[in-house]
């Protein structure tokens, strides 16, 4: 389960930095900044799932999955390889989490 957790910090980190990359000018040129803030709320999300998977908490797995899953949309491909990565670990090691 930590590699999972390491993995999700990481999906998290990198959508966060690439919601301020893409929202930063978005809101300076006056357009919509709701997939950015949508690219944010994921970071934030699979940041708190990989703390809380540390501890083997099986919501946390649950919560993992989702946010992998939702990390399929945000802009770099290394999302979709390292969520696929995550759903893959948390499903095998499912009997691991309490």
């Amino acid at each position: 389960m930590n590699i999972a957790s390491t993995l999700l910090w990481i999906i998290g980190i990198l959508n966060l930095l690439g919601g301020v990359a893409i929202g930063i000018p978005q809101i300076a040129q006056g357009k919509s900044a709701v997939f950015p803030f949508y690219v944010i709320i994921i970071g934030l999300a699979a940041c708190v799932f990989g703390y809380l998977l540390r501890k083997k908490l099986r919501y946390a797995g649950v919560g993992a999955i989702v946010v992998s899953l939702l990390s399929f949309l945000s802009p770099p491909l290394i999302g979709l390889i390292i969520g696929i990565s995550v759903i893959i670990l948390v499903v095998t090691k499912w009997k691991e989490l309490t």
